[in-house]
Parts: C-alpha cells; structure tokens; sequence
C-alpha cells in the first residue's frame, strides 16, 4: 500500500485507468478530485493505492479524502471489479481511518453514486446513514431573458486582500465558523486558474454577495456563491449569476458551465433551474462516525 499527499504523473495515471474501468462497469459518470490543495492541512496523507500483492505495478484499489474543513472528511473510493469482496476497500479504510483519528477528524461522509451498487451493502455493513445527495448541474446555454443587476449593485473582481470580509459573509451565508471559512477561501485563492467575483451595494460597496469560479479547457465551474443573509430573498443571486453569465458569453462563449447543489437546499436548486441547469449527474452522502467504523472493521474475538 502507498500512502502520501501528493500523487506524482504515473499515479496520476494509475488511478484514471482504474476510475474509468469502474465508471464502464456500473456506469458512473464523477470523477475524484485528485489535489490536496483544498484539504485543511495540505499535508494531511489523503490518497491511499493498494497494489496487486503478486503485481507492484498493478493497481487494485483507490482510496480518497477530501477535508477543506477540519470539522470532517468525505470519503472517496474505487476497487477494480475483479478484486471486490476481497477486503480491499476495508484495508484502504482502516488505514485511513487510523490517519484521521491523529488529525482529530472523526465525522465522515461517504460519497459515492446510485449506480455504484456494490457499495451499498458495504455501507449498509458500516452502519452508514444517508444524509443527502448533491447534484452536478450544467447550463449548456444561459437564458436569454437574464435578469439585469439592480441599480445601486455592481459585480466586480475580489481579490484575496478582502479576504478576512469575504470570510465573514461566507461564514454568515453558510453558517460556519469564520476561522474556518478563513481557511477555506484562503485555499481557494491559491488555487490554479480561479477568481472571484463579489457583489456590492450602494456607494459605499457594501458587500452583499460573492461567487467563485474556475476556468478549465472543457467547462467554467462556479462554486461557493453566497448572499449575505441580511440581503437574501431579494433577487440579488439571480441578478449576480445573470451578470457573471453575460460575461462568460463574452470571454469564454463556447463553455457550459457547471455548478453543485445540495438537494436539502431547495431554493438553491430552484434557482439553478430557472436559470437553465439541468442535473448531469448525483452522487450521495452516507455519514459514519470513525471510532464505530473502527470497531466495525476491527473483528471479534
């Protein structure tokens, strides 16, 4: 087994051979974010390779944790068809579960895919409780109808100077601790080919929104948009997205653009689709805690 927090070319490869076999299998359509950029702590061990004992070079099986709070960790995973129900998943996961206990993360959430249902029982075993799905939607054309800002609103670039304001209304918007809303949009900042925008309001800008956004070859992925709750149910969300869409159609006119809603957030969802998302694709989260995870795994004497 090798265990680190950075994955060198080669790997990287590894792993998209494996990923795609499973994806063909069991028809899965996501993909697992392979940087620990955003993680907490970026040297938190979060990518697990199990090899083939009779093969070193054969990859069997992959684990994944994704931590950007260290309030808790989601939990990725894939093991090749052939080699399922052979304990390699519960290998990767003991391995990984005694790792997050020294880094004191003890919620988890696994995330996986309706279609994987190999998984199901595994998590029916680890007495894991679904909690909610989330959605990747895509806008292949923004509306042509889009609503203008309001006078008085403008939608302008951030930058992470204004990060301790940005953190503020982040943590109001997504009810979370300010440190780790900090902490969070300061990982965002360093990230490769991502900007932010915010929305002010009235002479004194004061801040009402912001919105972030990452430039890829194949699509423009928006993520953490936030109205500030004293500016909520005001239209304004629909007004800054409507703004920002009208700028992709100028500097990126060929781009879909891709966002992820939580299905417990309804007038999210709801927004999204008025402005022309459409669901591509689900995955669902199961939560566990890790010290009964490990006394599942650990067997009875």
């Amino acid at each position: 087994m090798l265990i680190t927090n950075q994955l060198d070319a080669s790997q990287v490869a590894e792993i998209a051979s494996l990923e795609a076999l499973c994806k063909k299998t069991e028809h899965l359509k996501g993909s697992i974010f392979l940087s620990s950029e955003l993680n907490f702590d970026p040297k938190l061990p979060c990518f697990y390779l199990l090899y083939h004992p009779k093969h070193p070079s054969m990859l069997i099986a992959f684990l994944s944790i994704f931590a950007p709070l260290p309030t808790e960790a989601e939990i990725y995973a894939y093991t090749a068809p052939k080699y399922r129900r052979k304990g390699c998943f519960r290998t990767l996961l003991k391995r990984a579960l005694l790792v997050l206990r020294k880094y004191k993360l003890r919620d988890l959430l696994f995330v996986y895919e309706p279609n994987a249902r190999c998984f199901a029982p595994i998590l029916k075993h680890l007495d894991a409780v679904y909690q909610y799905s989330e959605y990747l939607m895509t806008l292949y054309q923004p509306c042509s109808n889009s609503t203008s800002l309001p006078k008085g609103l403008a939608l302008i670039s951030a930058s992470k100077k204004e990060l301790k304001k940005l953190a503020r209304l982040h943590a109001a918007a997504y009810h979370l601790e300010k440190k780790a809303s900090l902490t969070l949009l300061s990982d965002i900042f360093e990230s490769e080919h991502t900007y932010a925008r915010k929305l002010t309001l009235g002479r004194q800008s004061l801040l009402a929104g912001i919105c972030f956004f990452t430039v890829g070859e194949k699509e423009l992925s928006i993520f953490s948009i936030a109205i500030h709750p004293s500016h909520q149910k005001k239209g304004y969300a629909l007004a800054m997205l409507s703004t920002l869409f009208k700028e992709f159609s100028i500097t990126h006119p060929n781009l879909p653009i891709t966002l992820q809603v939580n299905s417990r957030n309804i007038p999210a969802y709801m927004l999204y689709q008025k402005l022309g998302f459409q669901i591509t694709s689900q995955v669902d989260y199961s939560y566990a805690d890790r010290e009964q995870l490990l006394k599942n795994l650990t067997p009875k004497v």
